[in-house]
């Protein structure tokens, strides 16, 4: 329960640091595009916000936050840089864990566009925005919402021009996609502007229909993204791998192909897409001949880029050939890449031999690995420090790959030393960030002094830069600590650190968001604490409304923690009730039909089962087979394990033949995935058959 903590650490480590970078950059973008001398109020505020807050003044941070969403306020909409300033802003409250507010940030500046056309760029991405925050909190029906704005716009736009154009509109604004609620800027990538746009609208909005098991919906989107052309073909295809449908997503791809004749690249980058969907898929014989038909499309062409672009497709082939079984052309390919790189004196040579070498140790040959680097480095003793690192850590591997550990670590302190040597020192490392990394080492082997380090560490943390760590610290500690049997010990961080979050989420929501989920489960893994774990449920409950308002599907994880609490303690009717409210909630984010509600389904479902209802468990599983069917791909492995399921809870009602039919569909999807896992179903049908009684012999019969 406790193991991803750590990971969590990392990623939570420095994020408004990369997020300070990200804006800084796209502040400075749409500055350069409007040719402004001077920064602007809400620049010089968001500015502000970054840099009080990497100096430990959180007060003035949060300060200068609301200052910008004021000034924010009062800018013109037409401005060319009013699209990123929304964008700054909302994200300056995501990145506090106040994802209700950065909503609200981004609905009133789409209220305030009103008066610009429907197809202006900047409604579209604050519609695109909208469509991503609700989506990133599970809401699928608003995001769905908003998506179907944005297409029924681009539909009614008139043109390219028109519709991506207007009064102080850059040319690099008028092409906006989202990754998850971000939204990102830059030229078309493609010949029709407006037709780049819908396409990749068309592909969200698919996206979501499979997800809301809309099937009809979904297939009517597909339709206009096929009359759309070449111009959604990426869309298109990407649309279809989601959906397992590959050959189609191939058709696609070999279209690009023929449309590409007498331009050598293009019709190698299509291929080259090609080819990584059939890796992705595990087809590797696949994936080998189209790559090699990529590689002989570039050999047509005297460019200088295609022969590079050959070169590193090459290597690929030979991951490839090697995946395939075809270890023998891996190897003869691997040769001529190092033969011809050598001839040409290729700077790149050492990064070719490197990629040999890991190949050689994949392929259990890591003496001949070892043998090969230290040949080049002992005849290349005048190396750049970091290739001279990079083969060392080849060095490394092959030596762990042959069973030498402690040679594998002297090589990777070499590597480490001579990568130091080309890098700025690092920056001394916060202090708090210190304390609970020597707290958490401790913790297992001296759980005194871990406690003394981590009280240290939160009377620290208010006036330090790193001061949200103790968030993601902490709890592991106290986790540690209780399983040591000091619980009283890890009681007290807990509330000192309850006290601490507090006090800071007039500024950051997101610390105190961490701490509540984590001493719920806490409490519910000690004994003597269960009978508090119910309140401490319904305050994460009511902290994750306040982050993220009232129609979020975060709400799903309270309602499942009750659920698990509730039958863990023999409570199963208040685990029903608790499984029927998140039936109801995942019905009103993203309706009836489903991936969120068919998971719900399952859950009540299992309740019943546990309680001896099994005639409501099949009803319900039976609902669930239905609800896959629309809201998973075809061949989703999902949609076997929903007839399994129902198929061994039929089997306890005798009723074997329709059993067996479920798990035969169940073989029939496994069949069709990549690769086949009809063998898991096969196992499944076996035991039921074992389950049927042999048939009794009539009367008269011996």
């Amino acid at each position: 329960m406790w193991h991803n903590l750590r990971s969590n650490f990392w990623i939570a480590d420095g994020v408004y640091r990369n997020m300070r970078r990200a804006f800084l950059c796209l502040l400075c973008s749409f500055t350069a595009l409007a040719q402004t001398q001077q920064q602007t109020p809400i620049d010089t505020a968001i500015q502000a916000f970054w840099n009080a807050r990497e100096h430990g003044r959180f007060n003035e941070a949060a300060a200068k936050r609301e200052e910008a969403r004021g000034l924010l306020a009062q800018m013109p909409v037409e401005a060319p840089q009013f699209s990123g300033w929304v964008q700054s802003v909302t994200q300056l409250y995501q990145g506090g864990g106040m994802y209700a507010r950065a909503r609200d940030v981004a609905e009133a500046a789409l209220a305030r566009t009103g008066r610009l056309p429907d197809a202006h760029p900047t409604r579209i991405l604050l519609l695109n925005m909208l469509a991503g925050f609700w989506q990133e909190d599970r809401n699928l029906l608003k995001s769905a919402a908003y998506l179907e704005k944005v297409v029924s716009v681009l539909e009614a736009a008139p043109s390219v021009s028109s519709a991506a154009s207007g009064p102080g509109i850059p040319t690099a604004t008028r092409f906006a996609f989202m990754s998850g609620p971000n939204v990102w800027f830059g030229n078309s990538p493609s010949r029709g502007g407006t037709y780049s746009r819908l396409g990749s609208a068309y592909q969200r909005l698919a996206t979501l229909y499979q997800q809301l098991g809309r099937p009809d919906a979904l297939a009517a989107v597909l339709a206009k993204m096929k009359n759309l052309g070449s111009d959604s073909d990426f869309a298109l295809a990407s649309l279809y791998e989601s959906q397992g449908r590959l050959d189609d997503a191939a058709a696609v791809y070999q279209r690009q192909v023929s449309q590409a004749a007498g331009d050598p690249q293009q019709a190698a980058g299509s291929l080259q897409n090609l080819a990584y969907m059939y890796q992705r898929e595990q087809r590797y014989n696949d994936a080998v001949a189209v790559l090699q038909q990529a590689i002989a499309t570039l050999d047509t062409s005297p460019s200088p880029d295609s022969r590079a672009q050959s070169m590193g497709m090459r290597q690929s082939l030979a991951g490839m050939l090697s995946q395939a079984g075809q270890t023998g052309q891996a190897d003869q390919l691997y040769r001529q890449l190092l033969a011809e790189s050598q001839s040409r004196q290729d700077p790149n040579y050492a990064q070719v031999l490197t990629n040999y070498a890991n190949y050689l140790d994949t392929t259990k040959r890591s003496d001949q690995a070892a043998s090969l680097l230290s040949d080049y480095m002992d005849s290349h003793p005048q190396l750049e420090p970091w290739q001279e690192s990079n083969l060392l850590y080849a060095r490394a591997a092959a030596a762990r790959a042959s069973g030498d550990s402690d040679a594998a670590a002297v090589y990777e302190r070499a590597a480490t030393d001579k990568r130091r040597a080309t890098t700025a020192p690092p920056p001394e490392q916060p202090r708090v960030t210190t304390l609970l990394e020597k707290a958490l080492a401790a913790a297992s082997v001296n759980p005194e002094e871990a406690f003394n380090l981590t009280l240290e560490a939160l009377e620290a943390a208010p006036r330090a830069t790193d001061r949200d760590q103790v968030a993601w610290h902490v709890p592991n500690i106290a986790a540690n600590l209780a399983a040591r049997k000091a619980p009283a010990k890890a009681e007290q961080l807990y509330q000192h650190l309850f006290g601490t979050a507090q006090s800071w989420s007039a500024e950051n929501l997101q610390p105190i968001l961490n701490v509540a989920q984590y001493y719920a489960r806490f409490l519910m893994n000690q004994k003597d604490r269960q009978s508090d774990a119910p309140e401490a449920i319904d305050r994460y409950r009511k902290l994750l409304m306040t982050a993220h308002g009232a129609a979020t599907g975060h709400l799903q994880d309270p309602l499942e923690m009750t659920i698990d609490f509730e039958r863990s303690h023999g409570s199963p009717k208040e685990a029903l009730l608790a499984a029927q409210d998140l039936l109801a909630l995942e019905e009103s984010l993203s309706g009836a039909t489903s991936e969120p509600y068919l998971h719900a389904v399952q859950t009540l479902a299992s309740l019943y089962e546990t309680g001896g209802d099994n005639q409501r468990a099949i009803h319900l599983l039976r609902q669930a087979v239905v609800i896959g069917d629309l809201a998973l791909p075809f061949n989703d492995a999902r949609r076997g394990n929903t007839r399994t399921h129902l198929a061994f809870a039929l089997t306890r009602e005798k009723q074997f033949d329709e059993a067996e039919r479920l798990v035969n569909e169940a073989i029939a999807i496994g069949k069709q995935m990549h690769p086949s896992q009809a063998d898991q179903f096969v196992r499944q049908l076996e035991e039921i058959r074992k389950m049927r009684p042999a048939p009794t012999a009539k009367a008269g019969q011996p």
